[in-house]
């Protein structure tokens, strides 16, 4: 069940991925990094139906990680950009090249792989104490302050890469807080809203999702998109491990084994992020002509308004 949940919500989520990254970048650049970026999202039907499944893929990954661990759900949710390419070369009649397919082998075997050989434990604990909960949010803070300060003051390509940086990791903490979340679902669903759990679920939501949305705003999607998908699932499986004592199996041939799966889902993933066709399917290259009938004329090679 841990298995067909994760896949589930991964096709949801890569079912509304398509909507969010349109939208984000037909806003103006100046509303990056601001609250009022999902405000003017939020008047876009196509970003609100991005949302809308982001719910429901959210709601899926919750029971996934309520009988699963991070190191086996996270790793599979990897696959929400192949059912956006498979459900966007249907709808679009435009068969995927064999690059892709090739890539997209990488990422399967990868996976599987990975999972067969390292073994992963699906038990997980769902709790910390609260010095391990301070520790980890303090660093994973750490991490997206630092990222997305640079990055709102530079340009371009290490514009992108630098929030991309900061939506990888918070979307990845997001995970460590609905793993917490689906714990606590045990004590009963109206009980849990006597927890801290939903609350820090909602509050991480909107922070990642702003992070997200201003990444993909940056207009270098071939940047971006590598970025955000490869460290998710990293830096979540490194949280669950030290967070939640959840465990992959190494030693013997599994460890080089583990390594030549990982390596080789990590190029599948960059393959098919970098490729300009994904990622104009994924965040339409129509940056300029969006921005043109929002009244913001882009300088070119940059992604930002001349003023």
């Amino acid at each position: 069940m841990v298995v067909t949940f994760a896949l589930l919500a991964s096709l949801i989520f890569g079912a509304g991925v398509a909507f969010e990254a349109r939208a984000a970048v037909q806003v103006p650049q100046e509303l990056a990094g601001r609250p009022s970026l999902l405000l003017r999202l939020a008047r876009r039907p196509l970003w609100v139906a991005g949302l809308v499944a982001n719910v429901a893929g959210f709601a899926l990954q919750t029971a996934a990680l309520h009988r699963g661990s991070l190191v086996v759900v996270q790793p599979l949710l990897t696959t929400s950009l192949l059912f956006t390419l498979l459900i966007l070369a249907i709808w679009e009649r435009s068969p995927l090249t064999r690059a892709q397919w090739s890539a997209i082998l990488l990422v399967v075997i990868g996976l599987a792989l990975f999972l067969a050989v390292s073994s992963p434990g699906e038990a997980s604990s769902g709790t910390a104490d609260a010095q391990a909960w301070l520790l980890c949010t303090i660093s994973v803070a750490t991490i997206v302050a630092v990222a997305s300060t640079i990055g709102l003051r530079t340009h371009a390509t290490s514009r992108a890469a630098l929030l991309a940086v900061a939506a990888g990791t918070s979307d990845a903490y997001m995970a460590t807080l609905a793993k917490a979340f689906a714990h606590s679902l045990d004590h009963g669903v109206w009980s849990v809203f006597h927890t801290w759990t939903p609350y820090a679920v909602v509050g991480a939501g909107i922070a990642s999702l702003m992070f997200i949305s201003t990444a993909y705003q940056a207009g270098r999607p071939t940047v971006a998109l590598p970025i955000i998908t490869v460290l998710d699932p990293v830096v979540a499986v490194a949280i669950g491990i030290t967070f939640y004592g959840e465990r992959l199996h190494f030693g013997g041939v599994r460890t080089p084994a583990i390594a030549v799966a990982v390596i080789g889902m990590i190029a599948g993933l960059v393959m098919l992020t970098r490729d300009d066709r994904v990622a104009s399917d994924i965040v339409r290259e129509e940056i300029a002509r969006a921005q043109s009938s929002i009244g913001c004329q882009p300088v070119q090679g940059t992604g930002h308004p001349a003023m």
